[in-house]
């Protein structure tokens, strides 16, 4: 499969589980093609034409051509500077390696992480929460994040993977999505009653019961006890 189609595949599952629904998904590009028609200049030279097709800041080819055949690849949570050197000596070996995916943004996708954040204000208003009271909420959060990705060197992965040639990609809220909605189902179908139960439906996950083997599993840590009540849930 080309890097293309992966990437794309990605954008759509992600839509395809995106809380906002489709209509919401469909405003955001909306808003966004809105945008880009009435920039000029500079502003539209700069502006991220990604927008205009993929509702998620935080999700990019890194680098590397859309034609690319990936036949092989390397996932991890946080793919960085260390890890691209690892792939890279993982490659000298013999390990055919054509893509390097990772989770957590970098580059251009991680500058523009606060930018997706605004999803919240619709999943919060979903459990009767005002619009305008989540809106307010989550755009001041929103200005912290963006303020605190500034000083950072976002390109220095990205430059790592241009140097020794390893295609590389993120996909962040898509994923989140999917296992969102994974959960959920899961929830619903268990209909916990205590937190103590939730933390069991939890446990029956394969990779939550890696960690906690490694001792960092599901840990409560608003409710003083797992006896207190599961109300309304959302992952």
């Amino acid at each position: 499969m080309k890097l293309g189609k992966i990437y794309s595949l990605a954008v759509e599952s992600g839509i395809s589980k995106d809380p906002r629904g489709k209509e919401g998904v469909r405003n955001a590009l909306d808003d966004a093609r809105k945008q880009y028609d009435g920039l000029k200049g500079d502003e539209k030279k700069f502006f991220d034409k990604e927008r205009l097709t993929n509702p998620f800041a935080d999700t990019r080819m890194l680098y590397g051509s859309p034609d690319i055949e990936v036949k092989s690849l390397i996932a991890g949570v946080d793919v960085e500077t260390p890890e691209l050197l690892l792939v890279d000596r993982l490659r000298e070996k013999g390990d055919k390696i054509d893509l390097c995916l990772g989770h957590h943004p970098e580059g251009r996708a991680l500058a523009q992480l606060s930018d997706v954040m605004g999803l919240q204000a619709d999943v919060w208003a979903g459990f009767g929460v005002p619009i305008n009271i989540g809106d307010a909420l989550i755009t001041e959060r929103m200005k912290e994040i963006r303020i605190a990705l500034m000083p950072q060197n976002h390109q220095r992965p990205i430059d790592t993977a241009r140097l020794l040639d390893i295609p590389f990609m993120c996909v962040h809220t898509p994923a989140d999505n999917l296992v969102t909605d994974h959960l959920n189902r899961q929830l619903k179908r268990a209909k916990p009653r205590l937190v103590g139960d939730v933390i069991e439906v939890l446990l029956k996950q394969k990779e939550y019961r890696l960690y906690a083997e490694r001792g960092t599993g599901p840990t409560v840590i608003v409710v003083t006890r797992t006896l207190g009540p599961a109300s309304r849930l959302w992952t």
